[in-house]
């Protein structure tokens, strides 16, 4: 069985961030062990309005359980396409080519990335390159002052490395039926769109968080990302304005208010109230045009996500972007 975490050790062998976190975590060289709980992760979308294609993929290795788990939806002319794998593992994979149908390549550390996705109906291949800077999340917020602030037993639900960067996603889509026999493409769409990426490790008991909010807003000249959660009678809140030629900002408190559907659960529109560390107050809303809905059942109960594309709004410009909502229920 896989050992809990000992965060004053981790705590004390953390290092700035810097190229090589782009990279795997292999935290049994560094603690002996690999961490029960322990979730590495890294996550890419776009949001593709004029072609009508918009794209979410998550790659994570879970050592404690020896297995990596692939999510990828792919959303065409307002069709769901869905793809999930689990891979069994022996180590840390040296790279994030091990699944047979997509494939993820870090081409320059913090800087691009590209991703392959084929079926026998869709061939996606599109680069990734940063529009602005990779934000550290522990920079803000790091285990040491989470730790003092929120004690060991939050950490043992929630406690991560954490970055994010705004995406510029360049690339083309094939699409591919059957003709003569063979399936061959008959129309491709260039992708040229705004998007998002992640990359995060350490602790995700998904079961023990009550609910979370995450957006990634995505406008010409600015990406807003934030991130709220609520667990254990706390509620963690951090984000970042990144502005075209400006300073970025900081988020220090959230506040949402959100109308649902009649289930009182899948969000149709939302208003985001945003105050920086500078006592700037900043209204971001969000319609739903499309939404995914997801389940994680465990033996303590089930976790729900609503992943949802949305338009955003803010100060009369309009985005686009995911907004992104989680609920638990334990038994």
């Amino acid at each position: 069985m896989a050992k809990e975490i000992d965060f004053r050790k981790l705590v004390e062998m953390r290092e700035p961030l810097s190229n090589k976190d782009e990279y795997m975590h292999d935290l049994d060289q560094v603690l002996g062990y690999f961490p029960r709980y322990h979730n590495e992760s890294w996550y890419f979308n776009f949001i593709d309005r004029p072609n009508k294609v918009h794209f979410i993929t998550r790659f994570s290795v879970h050592m404690d359980t020896k297995m990596a788990r692939i999510l990828c939806l792919l959303i065409i002319d307002n069709k769901k396409n869905t793809y999930f794998n689990e891979i069994p593992l022996t180590e840390v994979p040296t790279n994030w080519e091990i699944d047979k149908k997509i494939k993820y390549f870090c081409i320059e550390p913090m800087k691009e990335w590209r991703v392959h996705y084929e079926d026998r109906n869709i061939n996606l291949d599109i680069n990734i390159e940063g529009r602005f800077p990779e934000v550290n999340f522990g920079d803000v917020e790091d285990l040491d002052h989470i730790l003092k602030t929120y004690g060991e037993e939050f950490l043992k639900v929630a406690a991560q490395e954490h970055y994010e960067q705004p995406t510029m996603v360049i690339g083309k889509l094939e699409l591919k039926k059957k003709i003569d026999k063979k399936y061959q493409v008959y129309e491709t769409r260039q992708i040229n769109a705004l998007g998002h990426r992640d990359h995060s490790w350490g602790i995700r008991k998904w079961i023990g968080i009550d609910s979370w909010n995450w957006v990634s807003a995505q406008f010409e000249d600015m990406t807003i990302n934030f991130a709220k959660s609520n667990l254990m009678g706390k509620t963690p809140q951090i984000g970042f304005i990144h502005l075209k030629n400006k300073e970025t900002e900081v988020i220090e408190k959230i506040e949402v208010s959100t109308i649902t559907k009649e289930d009182g659960k899948t969000p149709v529109s939302s208003t985001f109230t945003l105050t920086t560390t500078a006592g700037n107050e900043i209204l971001l809303n969000s319609e739903t045009f499309f939404s995914v809905y997801l389940t994680f059942p465990s033996r303590s109960g089930i976790t729900e996500i609503f992943e949802q594309m949305v338009i955003f709004t803010c100060e009369g410009k309009e985005g686009d972007g995911i907004s992104e909502y989680m609920i638990s229920t334990r038994n």
